[in-house]
């Protein structure tokens, strides 16, 4: 059995295909998998009563425009999409596996790396007149302060055409809360989880509660004893201590970083062996992917965030966000794309990377860290968060000797 959706009723020529069985997601014994099950069980449990109209109303989508059919045999002409994408497996097999299957005519060409290196590639070439890329696929913040300026992405809205990935009952908050521009029209972010996760801590080498939220840490027997991606440069360290300003104040960042002698590092796989050996028992900008895998292997299985409501009204889209280069050499692959990418399936499959769907209709992959209809979340990947990014930046270049 396998997951049924938009994309799997629908042929290449626009009609549907035998629709009887749906079952959400697969499930197996490791620690993501399991995860997976317990965050879907809360989805059940915990906000079937909020979404049954969004159920329901599934059943009652809007037919498939009649152009549909005429992009799909467009985008096959074309033959292929080029995507400047995430790192790591995770994210390859989540942008390229399931679109191949359900598009085969259509060929995935992906640019997988860091937001840095991808963006001065793609800069040098389109100033030197080439482009060879129709999507972006990344978190925010990089995009939009190196693209937006020179006018390199097309309005994305267009690009959806498909009833169920426009339809508001079917994302958190409505399709607008996904906007990460001023504008609402250039860079939109489909998944993403609470920004609350940016105190680790390993309880094998700390006493349970003797840290209960971030201002603990500023106590002068923690001093030596914590490792932090580095938050003068773009990650999850600068954002973790944007969230952590917003909650607590500048003085409190500055404080934390002049006087607890802080290790950091931007080598996001040591970061998380350290901690897990217990070499520093406290990190801050883990990236909870490569802690999945040491807790996979058997080790670090006692290293949790510290819950912090004073940060759970802020969200990370991570990786999650996509925008529309212009010159696209594959605009009809690129329309597909991007529908197929919204759809039920597929986002589905995109929580495999270890973050969580807007999507209403899709369990996450943590319940703890999931935004929850109807509340309100303050993006901190957003562009009118830019200038309080720098601002940290700069904090944080001045505080670390």
């Amino acid at each position: 059995m396998t997951n049924i959706s938009c994309f799997d009723r629908l042929s290449m020529n626009g009609k549907l295909k035998n629709d009887r069985n749906f079952i959400p997601f697969a499930l197996s014994l490791s620690k993501g998998k399991r995860r997976l099950l317990g965050s879907f069980l809360v989805f059940l449990l915990g906000v079937l009563l909020v979404r049954l109209p969004v159920l329901a109303g599934a059943a009652e989508s809007a037919p498939v425009p009649k152009e549909w059919a005429e992009i799909v045999r467009a985008a096959e002409k074309e033959g292929q999409v080029s995507i400047a994408g995430p790192p790591g497996d995770a994210f390859r097999a989540a942008i390229t596996d399931g679109f191949q299957k359900a598009f085969p005519k259509i060929k995935v060409e992906l640019l997988g790396g860091s937001g840095r290196d991808k963006v001065a590639r793609i800069l040098r070439e389109r100033q030197a007149g080439v482009y060879e890329w129709d999507l972006y696929i990344s978190g925010p913040t990089s995009a939009l302060a190196a693209f937006k300026p020179v006018n390199a992405f097309d309005p994305f809205r267009p690009l959806l055409i498909l009833p169920e990935v426009k339809e508001d009952r079917n994302w958190i908050g409505g399709l607008d809360a996904g906007w990460a521009d001023i504008d609402k029209k250039l860079y939109y972010t489909f998944a993403g989880s609470l920004a609350s996760d940016n105190v680790h801590v390993n309880w094998d080498f700390v006493p349970k509660g003797e840290i209960k939220s971030a201002q603990d840490l500023l106590d002068p027997k923690w001093a030596g004893k914590i490792v932090m991606q580095d938050p003068r440069i773009e990650g999850k360290g600068l954002n973790d201590a944007l969230v952590l300003s917003l909650a607590y104040g500048e003085g409190f960042i500055k404080r934390l970083l002049r006087e607890q002698k802080i290790v950091f590092t931007n080598d996001r796989r040591q970061l998380v062996e350290w901690i897990v050996r217990g070499r520093y028992p406290i990190a801050m900008g883990l990236n909870e992917y490569f802690l999945t895998i040491f807790q996979e292997k058997g080790v670090g299985k006692n290293v949790t965030a510290v819950v912090d409501p004073k940060t759970a009204i802020y969200w990370s889209s991570g990786s999650s966000g996509i925008g529309f280069l212009n010159r696209a050499p594959h605009p009809n692959a690129a329309k597909v794309y991007v529908n197929w990418l919204f759809s039920r399936a597929a986002q589905t499959d995109w929580i495999k990377t270890e973050t969580n769907s807007r999507r209403v209709d899709v369990p996450p992959f943590d319940a703890n860290s999931a935004m929850k209809p109807g509340q309100s979340y303050r993006n901190t990947q957003g562009e009118d968060m830019l200038p309080y990014r720098r601002q940290i930046e700069q904090l944080a270049k001045e505080a670390i000797q």
